[in-house]
């Protein structure tokens, strides 16, 4: 049944329309809008394949705020978050008029940790004085900012090695030991998302927070009537990632680290852990290094024979040991302490887990990054996983890309995603072939254009 009122606001005479310069719904985009409504108001799982150009954002954006209640989107990466947040979020609000509260929500690693900033400046070792200078503006950042965002200090690179001295982890987070809990920056962000009829997340916070049952979408989610999947094709392999197991030498070198400037606080009269912790570092360096320059993905069967990963895991293996056997006796002196060992503790059994060879339903394999070596266990299959997530409490859950059907077959998402029972629709891009004189040439030519894009483009497409 058409939704007369829904379709409206998509028209020339719509709100959309009034809003938004230069708007013009597409016949597909319409559809799309009224069949998320439906499933929406049912509780029902929808999922939906749309070609480039349909405006799918704005597909379910309508209906969803329009229909109510609390709505979480997942989109697939960070940029698409903030572009969400930032622009067709409020553009659609305003656009509609509905007084909805919406809130940015990303995992801890974006936000400052005034307690690791505050021990990284006290510490005043740098790798590079390039760390030095951005450290430099990182504290002045933190004096005037209210949301702790990274991504606030525009001029020190996401991808800059001190932000890992700046922000906190699910493994370094003391919680609410840390002396400066009440300024948190994550908890303050988890509040807002808590009062917001809209929260934006990303697939990766989704999964990772909603399988370790943090204070984030997993508090959301119980209140909540419609979680959105931008981007969908996405989530197989995240939520594979996710539902397994995982720990990386980037983890390693982080506790080695932690755990040295936490002695350089709470144990100075105990020069044995530093000692460990370099020679930690090290060898978990060395594992990387086994592979060279080489990065990808490998089965943990292509790397059994492999005697140089075999000697620098058992070493690696060796270190840990010691420092976790150094850290059980210093523990007691402080949180930082408590915290390191705890988490060595759960390295060491993490990669005892990985070494087993018995998981019939479990897939071993390593991910070689540019400086890191991660070691994964997942699934065979996460459908089953999936379902029970997605059946624990009625409301609606919506899943769009532009690509995730076989030949407009749903058979296969459905199946790896355990969504057998919901319903599916596909709409082609609204492009066209058009085969004529263009007006600003002699030549003839034939272009995939978007309808709504005015006649003057068809000569640069076709140039």
């Amino acid at each position: 049944m058409i939704d007369k009122k829904l379709a409206f606001l998509f028209s020339p005479n719509g709100a959309l329309a009034e809003h938004i310069p230069n708007f013009r719904a597409r016949p597909q985009q319409v559809e799309m809008a009224q069949a998320i409504a439906q499933a929406i108001t049912v509780n029902g799982q929808f999922i939906a394949e749309a070609g480039t150009g349909t405006g799918k954002t704005f597909a379910y954006l309508v209906p969803a705020l329009l229909a109510g209640g609390k709505v979480i989107i997942s989109t697939g990466t960070k940029n698409l978050q903030d572009q969400l947040f930032q622009r067709d979020l409020p553009t659609v609000r305003d656009a509609l008029k509905v007084p909805v509260s919406i809130a940015l929500l990303k995992g801890r690693s974006n936000y400052l940790c005034h307690y690791h900033l505050e021990r990284t400046q006290s510490d005043g070792r740098f790798t590079t004085r390039e760390d030095a200078r951005h450290l430099a503006k990182i504290v002045k950042y933190a004096k005037i900012t209210q949301s702790g965002d990274k991504s606030g200090v525009s001029d020190v690179p996401e991808n800059a090695l001190i932000w890992m001295q700046v922000t906190s982890t699910r493994d370094n987070c003391l919680g609410q030991e840390c002396p400066h809990h009440k300024d948190c920056f994550v908890l303050k962000a988890r509040k807002e998302a808590m009062r917001a009829d809209v929260v934006v997340v990303n697939h990766h916070l989704f999964f990772a927070d909603l399988m370790l049952r943090d204070e984030g979408v997993a508090e959301l989610l119980p209140a909540c009537n419609t979680v959105i999947f931008d981007e969908a094709h996405q989530l197989p392999e995240t939520a594979s990632l996710f539902f397994g197991e995982s720990i990386s030498t980037s983890q390693i070198i982080e506790l080695a680290r932690d755990t040295r400037l936490e002695a350089a606080i709470s144990a100075k009269d105990f020069a044995a852990l530093p000692t460990a912790t370099d020679s930690l570092d090290k060898a978990a360096r060395d594992l990387r290094l086994v592979f060279k320059q080489r990065e990808g993905r490998m089965t943990a069967i292509a790397i059994e024979d492999l005697s140089s990963w075999t000697d620098a895991m058992a070493v690696l293996i060796e270190k840990l040991k010691q420092v976790n056997s150094l850290l059980e006796k210093q523990a007691e002196r402080s949180e930082g302490l408590e915290n390191c060992w705890q988490r060595g503790q759960v390295m060491a059994q993490k990669i005892s887990q990985w070494q087993d060879k018995e998981q019939v339903d479990r897939v071993r394999w390593l991910e070689i990054f540019h400086q890191s070596v991660q070691l994964n266990t997942t699934p065979l299959s996460i459908a089953e996983i999936f379902s029970k997530q997605i059946n624990g409490h009625p409301r609606a859950w919506i899943f769009t890309s532009a690509t995730i059907t076989v030949k407009q077959d749903f058979s296969h998402y459905q199946s790896e995603m355990g969504l057998l029972e919901a319903q599916t629709a596909c709409w082609d891009s609204p492009l066209t072939t058009l085969s004529r004189r263009c007006y600003m040439c002699p030549k003839i030519c034939s272009t995939r254009i978007i309808l709504v894009i005015p006649k003057r483009w068809c000569w640069r497409l076709c140039h």
